[in-house]
């Protein structure tokens, strides 16, 4: 036999073994006869020696008699190794002491350290499956195994788990001006700082490529979380050294605890992932705490996601023209197109009731499409009519400027109604230009002025630097932004500012429109700084084209000096809309 093979009586003295058993433990049959093994094959620790070996006796019922057994044993030149044993009985005769203990013996030295690397193995592979492997943090596999957890469930049962979302602001910043070295170490800089700011019961999860989480057991309320949050977001936020440089970077943090619109793992990470939303967007603060009021917000506009499809496949989008007045011709040189939604429920949208959910939504590109032949349909209307030399003015966002295909877009939809491309304004918002990236919004503008149209800034001064884009963009208008014309009257810093710009564009030959003039006195203020095109409710608020056409026939200014003191019967008053 292979197998090592050993007779003992029910004392564990050794009787008989067969060859393979010399050779195994490395001792003769005439070495041990009548000798116990366990006072020289078992490890020195374990051996039984003395008054426990001379007690020792095999307990028939023990389970070692229906199972193999594992084991180490030393041989004996001293080497190490495991063995799987069998132990069975051999019955010679009615009598206790003819019943002997047969144990056949392999070694799986061999075996168990496969079996001991293929457990490395797996642990590394579980480890890899659950964790980041750049910043060691938990990943969001771990993270929903432990939201499911019986110590995660009775945390959220008893309201004392609160979660963290954190993101790091502007982080392709960092990766596109420093390098991919410098954002993995602003990555294991966050990493280490969550960390800190855990306690042993909490746990840091790395979600996104920028995106992280801390998961708060045992807080006793929001306020306890709060207060966590800013001490992480000023730890963060602190320089820290990286290759001989001081880099600092900001954060915003999204917080939920667990509550009445809280109450399972998923919808902690949920509210947490809704305030972040919050604080990264609008004049929000950096740390915002979710709320049941939130949350209602948050489903409103998932319906009014919905919603917006359904518009788009039953064209239930139109275009509202609000009027632009040439004050050097006295006469109404063209119109802005604004997008609405005729809602079959809510009535008519204006842009501010349904944009942040189109946004939202990646539907921007769409809806700008719609708007776009509308406009150009309603032009059409326009010269049907007699209106030769009006222009249209049409608003696009970034997600179209961006794309490759817009400027053919445009051109084909404008040859198709034999319309001329100079009578059409592209109004480019400024944020745009900022998001854009600069070279793809600079390539996007130069094909449309290729086509022949022209390229306006829109909400001039409100961006971040409104003059150097008038440099670096060869733009043919500004509109001037109405928070600067309604200071007009009583700020003389702004009115300087706003004569100024008059006068560069004059001197650039880039034209002017003024939005938002709603009052006499800023008619005249800019009349009297030689600006060439004013908008706004003070001449007409936006109608629908049929409204346009008849106002343009019956009640529009033209020929003598624009004056609002008069105005009142030319002013169309349509009804008000959800959003403006």
């Amino acid at each position: 036999m292979r197998d090592a093979v050993c007779i003992q009586d029910l004392t564990g003295r050794i009787e008989w073994m067969n060859p393979a058993c010399e050779v195994l433990f490395g001792w003769p049959l005439s070495a041990l006869r009548g000798r116990k093994a366990m006072e020289f094959v078992s490890l020195p620790g374990n051996r039984r020696l003395g008054e426990a070996s001379q007690n020792f006796r095999y307990d028939l019922n023990s389970s070692i008699f229906n199972c193999n057994v594992l084991g180490e044993f030393q041989r004996r030149d001293g080497s190490r190794f495991c063995a799987q044993q069998s132990f069975s009985t051999l019955k010679l005769g009615p009598e206790a002491d003819q019943t002997k203990i047969v144990i056949t013996c392999r070694d799986v030295s061999k075996e168990m350290a496969i079996d001991r690397r293929l457990r490395r193995v797996h642990s590394n592979l579980e480890y890899s499956s659950t964790h980041d492997p750049l910043t060691s943090l938990a990943n969001r596999t771990r993270l929903d195994s432990f939201l499911k957890s019986d110590i995660a469930q009775k945390a959220l049962s008893e309201h004392r788990i609160g979660a963290l979302l954190v993101d790091i602001s502007k982080f392709k910043h960092i990766n596109d001006a420093l390098g991919h070295a410098a954002g993995d170490a602003v990555l294991r800089h966050v990493a280490k700082r969550l960390k800190a700011a855990g306690e042993s019961t909490d746990i840091a999860c790395r979600l996104g490529v920028d995106e992280f989480a801390l998961i708060c057991l045992g807080c006793d309320g929001p306020e306890t979380l709060m207060n966590r949050a800013r001490e992480l977001m000023e730890d963060v936020q602190a320089p820290f050294r990286w290759q001989e440089r001081s880099l600092s970077l900001n954060i915003a943090i999204g917080a939920s605890f667990a509550g009445q619109d809280c109450e399972t793992g998923e919808d902690l990470i949920q509210g947490a992932g809704k305030a972040l939303y919050n604080a990264k967007t609008g004049n929000q603060e950096a740390l915002v705490y979710y709320t049941e009021e939130m949350g209602q917000t948050y489903r409103a506009r998932i319906v009014q996601m919905r919603e917006l499809r359904t518009a788009l496949c039953e064209d239930q989008f139109e275009v509202y023209l609000q009027p632009q007045y040439n004050l050097k011709d006295n006469r109404v040189s063209g119109c802005e197109a604004l997008i609405r939604w005729n809602h079959p429920t809510q009535g008519v949208l204006a842009p501010g009731a349904f944009l942040p959910a189109t946004d939202a939504a990646g539907l921007s590109a769409d809806v700008d499409h719609v708007a776009m032949n509308k406009a150009l349909d309603a032009l059409v209307r326009f010269q049907e009519n007699g209106h030769k030399d009006m222009r249209m003015s049409i608003n696009v966002s970034s997600s179209l400027l961006a794309d490759a295909n817009y400027p053919g877009l445009l051109n084909w939809a404008i040859q198709s109604r034999e319309l001329r491309p100079q009578n059409i304004c592209v109004e480019v918002l400024e944020t745009t230009i900022m998001d854009g990236g600069g070279i793809g919004i600079v390539t996007a503008i130069e094909r449309l002025k290729r086509i022949g149209v022209a390229v306006a800034l829109d909400d001039f001064g409100t961006g971040y630097a409104g003059l150097a884009h008038m440099s670096a963009f060869d733009v043919d208008e500004i509109k001037l932004d109405r928070s600067m014309v309604i200071r007009l009257s009583d700020d003389p810093r702004n009115r300087m500012i706003v004569r100024s710009i008059l006068e560069l564009c004059a001197h650039l030959k880039i034209e002017v429109v003024a939005e938002g003039v709603e009052t006499q006195d800023q008619l005249v203020q800019l009349r009297d700084a030689s600006c060439p095109i004013i908008q706004g409710y003070g001449l007409a608020k936006p109608m629908s084209v049929d409204d346009m056409i008849e106002w343009l026939q019956v009640s529009a200014p033209s020929g003598d000096e624009l004056s609002f003191e008069t105005s009142e019967s030319r002013v169309v008053e349509p009804r008000r809309f959800a959003g403006e």
